[in-house]
């Protein structure tokens, strides 16, 4: 009976851990799409919070910081939207998070962002971006 109850307490932890590591892998993606859509309106506000104070930026024109990534920010020509596909996040730690995903559309790209939490609040860390050739 003893082994039972271990056996089920293990099994309810694993399941609690992997329900919260979906959550969390939602609601990445979720700010994910917040930052790609503040990236196309050009709004440095949303991106701010998101970035970190820290964060390492690798792009097709070098890499930048936080200040060089929001000065760079040019809001895209009406009409464009943000349309990201392909997304999978893969828990480092409970706090860690690396994320890749693909967009389609004029400015098409492949992205790896690692996310950090901090005090409840989740920040990219380090990002960057691929462009693609096919625009798909």
């Amino acid at each position: 009976m003893k082994s039972i109850l271990v056996t089920f307490a293990t099994l309810l932890v694993m399941f609690t851990a992997t329900a919260r590591a979906a959550d969390d892998a939602d609601a990445l993606i979720s700010l994910d799409k917040q930052w790609g859509e503040s990236v196309v309106k050009g709004d440095t506000t949303v991106s701010a919070k998101m970035l970190a104070e820290k964060v390492v930026s690798v792009a097709e024109s070098g890499i930048t910081g936080k200040q060089g990534t929001l000065a760079a920010m040019k809001p895209a020509p009406a009409g464009t939207r943000y349309e990201p596909t392909d997304y999978k996040v893969t828990f480092i730690n409970p706090d860690t998070a690396i994320m890749t995903h693909s967009t389609k559309g004029a400015d098409a790209h492949h992205s790896l962002h690692v996310w950090s939490r901090k005090d409840g609040t989740w920040q990219i860390i380090a990002t960057s971006t691929t462009p693609t050739k096919s625009g798909k």
